[in-house]
């Protein structure tokens, strides 16, 4: 169960405009179902210092409470709660609140809050 929770943030005005033409891909990975299947790639790009979640292209079932968590374990111990899930299929793109290294950071999530259920993870390299 997560402990350490970076709670979400608005980006700053202005920044939760992406635009792939503009922005650095850092880190992509695919994602494998753990409580239900969810397929799909998850990467993490840089456009004028936000950072960006996609999922792109993206299928999972639904679930109640369904978060976009990036981490830096493949528990979620330590993580950033990206925003709520905008649909269990097709492209989302979300920003990332605060300014992390990404570096540090693994893994991204697709996280039950009711329950602690990860019914998702990807590995980003």
């Amino acid at each position: 169960m997560p402990k350490n929770i970076t709670p979400a943030v608005p980006p700053a005005s202005g920044s939760s405009i992406f635009d792939s033409t503009k922005a650095q891909l850092l880190k992509t990975g695919m994602f494998v179902g753990l409580d239900g299947p969810t397929s799909g790639t998850a990467s993490v790009y840089d456009q004028a210092g936000t950072k960006y979640i996609v999922l792109n292209p993206f299928q999972s079932h639904s679930g109640p409470d369904l978060y976009v968590y990036l981490s830096k374990d493949k528990d979620a111990v330590d993580y950033i709660r990206v925003g709520k899930l905008q649909a269990i299929s097709g492209k989302q793109i979300y920003a990332v609140p605060g300014k992390p290294v990404v570096s540090d950071y693994g893994y991204v999530h697709i996280w039950c809050q009711q329950y602690s259920v990860d019914f998702a993870r990807a590995e980003i390299k």
